[in-house]
Formats: C-alpha cells, structure tokens, sequence
C-alpha cells in the first residue's frame, strides 16, 4: 500500500513537472502578445464583458508593464493547474496509467496545435484576449460538470461549484452563456429518474426540478445586473455589453438580397438596409460572392463578416444616430446603434430566413469540425465519420451500462459542443479560437469509449488499457 501511494505520488510530481516546464516554456519562448482586441479590453470598451477589462486594468494599474508579463504567468499557471486536476481525477477514476497519459495528451493538445497550425500562430495562454482566462476556467468547469456526472452522491456540491464557475466565466465572455445552459440542463437531468417517471409523484417531487431553472434565473439575472453595472460605472450607462446585435446583423445582410427591403415596412430602417447592403455589395462582401465549397465559403466569411460589420454595417447606423437623430453622447449613440441594428434583423430576417437558416447550419458544420481538427476538404468526411462513430459508441456503452463513464462524459462533451457551436455560429464565424474549448473533452471521450467497448463489449482484459492497476 505504502508503495502504491508512493508511486502514485511520484507521477503527480512528474505530471506537474511536465506541465510547469510546458506553459514556462510557452511563456518564456512565445512571451506575452498583444492582438488587434486587447485595446478594447484596456480601453474598458462597452463592446467587452467586464471580466478580462477588470482584471487586466487591475494588474497594469498596479505593476505597469510588467504586470502584462504578470497576466501571462496568471493565464499559464491557471491551465497548468486545471489540466493537472483534470489528469489526476481521470486517472484516479479510471485506475490507470495509461488514461492518466492520454488525458494529459489530450487537455496539452490545444496548446501545441494551435501556435503550430493555426493561420494567427496564437499561444492561448500567452495572449492578452479573454481566451487566455477562459480557457482554464473552463476546465475547472468542465472538470466540476464531470464529478457531477460521474458522483451522483455528491453532485449537489459539485453543480454548486460548476455554477459559480460558468457565473464567472460569463463575466469574461458572452459566448460562455452556453455554460449556463448546459448547467441548467445536466442538473434537471440529474433529478430524472427514467425507470420512475412522473406517474403519481407529488408536488415536493415536482420543486425538484424547479430548484436549477430557479438558480438558472437567478444567475442570469445576477449577470446582467453585474454587466449593466459595471457600464454604468465605467461608461455612465446602465446597460449590457455592446455591439452584439451589429454582429448578429452581420450574419443577416450576409445572406440577404436586395429585393429583401421589400419586407421592411419602416421606411428609415428600408433606407438604412439600401445604404448597407450597397456598400457590402459594391465591396463583394456577401454570400452570393463567396467561392464554392465549404472551406472556401467559411474563409471567405470569416473575413466578410467583420466587413461587414466594420465597414457596412457600424458606420451607416453610427452616421445615421449622429446626423439625423441628433444623438452626440457617444454611449448613447452606441445603444442607439444596437438597438437600430435589432430592429433591421427583426424585419428582415423572415424575408431571408430560409439562406439564413442554411448558412447558420453550414456555421455550426464548420464549428463541429473546427472543433475535433482544422477546416481542410479531406479532413470534413472523416471529421464527420468520427462524430457518428462516437455516436454509437457512447449509445452502445450506456445500453450496456447505464452508469458508464465514458458514455457520461462523451455525453456531457458532446452537449457542450453543440451547445458552442450553435451559440458562436449564431453571432459570429465559428473560427479555431472560438471552438478550442472542447476539442480536448472529445479526444479524451473517444479512448474511454474505446477502452470500455474493448473491454466490456468484446470482454477484453480485467487488468488492460483501462483496468490498469496503480
């Protein structure tokens, strides 16, 4: 026994070992780096949720220009240690070595691929973007979600801690409200009890399931105070975060066509259409001009959606709020703006709505994908083969199983994947950064379904690739 722990002792200090010396590396080789967005999160840009602005202000107001470097040693020792929690929960679960070995590989993954493939060469955790916080709260995240999957007994004090978590990490990025979602849903889950169903319970059953959508609401409601809050004591209005309904605008005049104005009954709102839809077509900006095939069309609309936006779209409704309603304020004129711009998507979207549709769902195809590997043609089949095999993997073990944990996990995964991908596709192109989050979780998923089908379906070793005794 003495030995075991002894052993088990000696591979978590080689586990965070590795992982210190690979974000060290990271940072000390790569250094911290500034992107085209850090300056809207140091100028405490309406159009930023709140987190990452408060934090990174914090640390510069208090160490200068080291307290950059200081953010860069925060983001690395956040993924260090929520990778290392990760491996040695799995692990333990699992009892083995060899899917301790594979979590690492998995969870790492992000890290090295993304400097080494990714067409901006970004080091996540080096950058000074909100992706640098979010990633390793994520994992705290998905790590609390997991327990509360796979220790029914305890998942009250688990979804607890995932709840706290997904409230903070929607602080740091509105496309991390898809948490909340999938929190709400896990735990209404959790009280389900399939072999009982509804037949003759009493009201005291049916309070149970209104306990999470009750501290769903609750949270929300708490965000939003928290975002409207922070705006009115940064930018002196109370208000939420900015700029969201230009970016879904964006997705909307991509695919509309000219003859869509005819669906807009106020005639300033029909103007603004003609005015933005012209520059966005004189400037081939739109989904008639994108080349054919998936790959190039998503390209091609990773660039023309902020196009759009930036040159369409935020000048003519900000021209417009100035020059013909008079409004000077400039946080005035940027709710003005949104609220323009929510208005033109309510009216013309049932007039497009069929190509809009179809391109959201070409969106979410591009985020799957972009989610298990990179966007290249002969990677879309395969990448798409590899979900459906998963699918009936993860349904065979819990046909099998009804408490397996890789069923639980590869579902949970697969959960918060689609929930990602629907939630950025509907605002924004679903581009590598946005889509990383996952690709860890799906990796992992797949070799316990691997390892549990070997060995519970085809009866495999006691002692194999996932019995494997410390």
């Amino acid at each position: 026994m003495k030995d075991r722990e002894k052993g088990k002792r000696g591979e978590r200090v080689v586990t965070a070992v590795f992982l210190g010396a690979l974000f060290g590396g990271l940072l000390w080789r790569g250094g911290v780096a500034a992107y085209p967005d850090t300056n809207s999160y140091l100028t405490m840009s309406p159009n930023r949720e709140p987190g990452y602005a408060l934090l990174l202000n914090a640390v510069v107001g208090i160490a200068g220009e080291k307290g950059f470097w200081a953010i860069g040693l925060l983001q690395n020792a956040l993924a260090a240690v929520s990778i290392y929690l990760i491996i040695c929960y799995v692990g333990d679960k699992m009892k083995s070595r060899r899917i301790g070995v594979l979590t690492a590989l998995c969870l790492v993954l992000p890290h090295i691929m993304t400097p080494l493939f990714a067409s901006s060469g970004l080091i996540l955790t080096n950058a000074l973007l909100s992706e640098g916080i979010t990633i390793p709260l994520y994992h705290f995240y998905f790590l609390m979600m997991l327990k509360a999957v796979w220790e029914k007994e305890k998942k009250g004090r688990y979804l607890k801690g995932a709840l706290v978590i997904a409230f903070l990490l929607t602080l740091f990025r509105g496309q991390m409200l898809v948490t909340l979602i999938a929190w709400l849903i896990v735990a209404v889950l959790s009280e389900w009890k399939v072999q009982e169903g509804f037949g003759g319970r009493s009201l005291k059953y049916f309070k149970r399931f209104l306990l999470p959508a009750g501290a769903f609401i609750v949270v929300l409601v708490l965000r939003i105070l928290c975002v409207n809050s922070y705006n009115l004591a940064v930018n002196g209005k109370f208000t939420g975060t900015t700029y969201g309904a230009v970016t879904i605008l964006s997705n909307v005049i991509y695919v509309a066509e000219e003859a869509d104005k005819e669906g807009i009954e106020e005639e300033s709102l029909r103007g603004l259409f003609e005015e933005i839809h012209g520059i966005a077509r004189e400037g081939k900006m739109l989904y008639g001009d994108a080349p054919k095939g998936l790959t190039r069309e998503a390209s091609f609309y990773s660039q023309m959606h902020d196009e759009i936006k930036d040159l369409a779209i935020y000048p003519c409704l900000l021209s417009y709020t100035e020059h013909v309603e008079g409004i000077r304020e400039p946080m005035e004129r940027m709710v003005r703006v949104d609220a323009l711009a929510t208005a033109l998507t309510r009216e013309l979207l049932p007039e497009c709505m069929g190509q809009w549709l179809l391109h959201y769902l070409r969106n979410i195809l591009v985020g799957l994908i972009r989610t298990a590997a990179f966007l290249h043609p002969m990677l879309i089949l395969p990448t798409l083969a590899g979900y459906g095999i998963l699918l009936l993997m993860g349904f065979s073990c819990y046909r099998k199983d009804r408490e397996s944990r890789a069923a639980g996990i590869f579902a949970l995964t697969m959960l918060l994947t689609l929930g990602n991908a629907a939630a950025v596709a509907l605002t924004i192109m679903c581009i590598s950064r946005y889509m990383v989050y996952n690709m860890p979780f799906l990796y992992l998923s797949a070799f316990l379904l691997l390892g549990e089908m070997k060995e519970k379906l085809w009866g495999g070793n006691k002692q194999g690739f996932l019995k494997e005794r410390r």
